[in-house]
């Protein structure tokens, strides 16, 4: 159920999400949640019910993919609204897709930060200390090293890379390019 003026959306959110974390380490609520009831309110309009139920799954998929990276207190609840919101334009196929993409992304972003802070020998130590921490004591990642020695992720961004990578990869030029090459 794609339309432009839909896409332009969510890609203007993604935008204005990815510059407020970027500047503030905050995604805003009035973007967030005004973007989810656009969604969900432009869908309905464009497809009726059908629509709506379309938005609707999506939205909550978008939510359930995040919501406990963010119990587990490795994300902020602005990451998980935004992803929900994502969710209300693009459905709940394309927004799996951008969620595991973004979680992929979101992956790198981490190790570069960490072998950034710390350098490349001692980086790759922390991040095999905080693995095998997490595993043994899920949820507390807070406790690990002092909170002021913690990076900052800004995963708004992520979320917008990953969500543009997955949309473009769905697109049939993509299609056409990877039948090409084989």
């Amino acid at each position: 159920m794609e339309h432009p003026l839909l896409n332009l959306l969510m890609v203007v959110t993604l935008l204005v999400a990815a510059l407020t974390d970027l500047r503030s380490c905050r995604i805003p609520n009035w973007l967030t949640i005004s973007a989810m009831a656009g969604g969900l309110f432009s869908h309905s309009l464009l497809n009726g019910l059908s629509g709506l139920l379309f938005s609707a799954k999506g939205l909550g998929l978008g939510f359930a993919l995040f919501i406990l990276l963010y119990v587990m207190g490795g994300m902020g609840a602005g990451d998980v609204k935004l992803l929900a919101a994502v969710g209300s334009f693009i459905g709940a196929e394309a927004v799996l897709s951008a969620g595991i993409m973004a979680m992929l992304l979101g992956g790198l972003y981490a190790i570069a930060m960490m072998v950034n802070l710390y350098g490349l020998r001692a980086g790759m130590k922390q991040i095999g200390t905080l693995l095998t921490y997490c595993m043994l004591v899920p949820g507390s990642t807070r406790t690990l090293t002092p909170a002021k020695a913690q990076p900052r992720l800004r995963y708004a961004l992520v979320i917008g890379l990953g969500t543009l990578m997955s949309q473009w990869m769905e697109a049939p030029v993509f299609h056409l390019l990877s039948s090409m090459a084989h």
